[in-house]
């Protein structure tokens, strides 16, 4: 009998340390995933998310180059769109499921455009109508992906990171020389983001609401200029300097023929044609009211 119950006891104790061994080995197990594996695939579904964030931004570009183009033809007619935002993202089911979020914005950075045009006789000046011209800003607050920036404003979408910014899509400007080289047609039209300082912070989606709010031909008379001076109050001067190289010489302006300057906070565009080249010049302003699907 005495041996029966040593043999029963031996058995007891098999098991317990068979299971403290599995409890072991699913701890390490689980402890080697969430130290290894599972922040790599959190900064990639963070880096996919914002990716969506950037297709989602692109889609508000687009949905507002199309109603301002309808505006421009038919300004006594309003239109209306809203544009869905993902704002968080990053979530990987049973392992990590929390998400990360971001900071939705209207309005709360500045934007600023002049336009002066000058020759002998003739003078053009755009202010005031191109100030405080508005912005739509999305701000991620990533747990492991590095944080980004998307900011609309003029109808460019610039994507900033650390200290870095890039013009992904362009504003509705464009440049172009007659093939005799007799003059430069220089187009602008400017987006007015209209609508109150606002800002929502989420994880999960939120809308942006445009409605036009009709258009201006602020310059078109077929008037030729000798020369003119664009400039810019941006938080993103650099990806403008950019712009305006690219632009320039994409239409073959020759290097001469302009000049850039700018600082933190300025860029300073200007445009000179070759001797007997005249710049033609037309301004348009496409005015959308803009709001956050926020309870007022």
């Amino acid at each position: 009998m005495e041996i029966k119950r040593m043999g029963n006891c031996d058995s007891a104790i098999s098991s317990v340390v068979s299971a403290v061994l599995l409890l072991g080995i699913v701890v390490s197990l689980i402890t080697v995933v969430n130290v290894q594996y599972v922040p790599e695939w959190k900064t990639t579904a963070e880096q996919v998310h914002m990716d969506d964030v950037f297709y989602d931004m692109a889609e508000m570009k687009n949905e507002v180059d199309i109603l301002s183009a309808y505006s421009l033809t038919e300004p006594s007619t309003t239109l209306a769109v809203s544009v869905p935002v993902k704002m968080g993202g990053g979530s990987i089911p049973i392992f990590a499921s929390g998400k990360s979020s971001g900071r939705l914005a209207i309005n709360d950075e500045d934007f600023d455009m002049s336009i002066v045009a000058m020759t002998p006789g003739l003078y053009y000046n755009s202010d005031p109508l191109l100030l405080d011209l508005g912005t739509i800003t999305y701000v991620s607050n990533n747990n492991y992906f590095v944080d980004q920036v998307f900011t609309y404003e003029n109808g460019a979408l610039i994507v900033s990171q650390n200290d870095n910014s890039l013009m992904r899509l362009e504003p509705q400007m464009s440049m172009k020389r007659t093939e005799n080289g007799t003059n430069i047609t220089m187009y602008v039209n400017a987006l007015d983001i209209n609508g109150p300082t606002r800002s929502i912070s989420s994880s999960s989606v939120e809308e942006l609401n445009f409605r036009t709010n009709g258009s201006d031909s602020l310059y078109w008379e077929g008037l030729l200029f000798s020369d003119m001076t664009m400039t810019l109050r941006t938080s993103h001067p650099s990806s403008w300097v950019t712009f305006f190289e690219t632009m320039t010489d994409d239409s073959g302006i020759d290097a001469a023929d302009y000049s850039i300057s700018y600082n933190d906070s300025v860029v300073v565009f200007f445009l000179e044609g070759d001797a007997g080249e005249d710049i033609k010049l037309n301004v348009t302003k496409s005015i959308f009211d803009v709001n956050l699907n926020l309870l007022t």
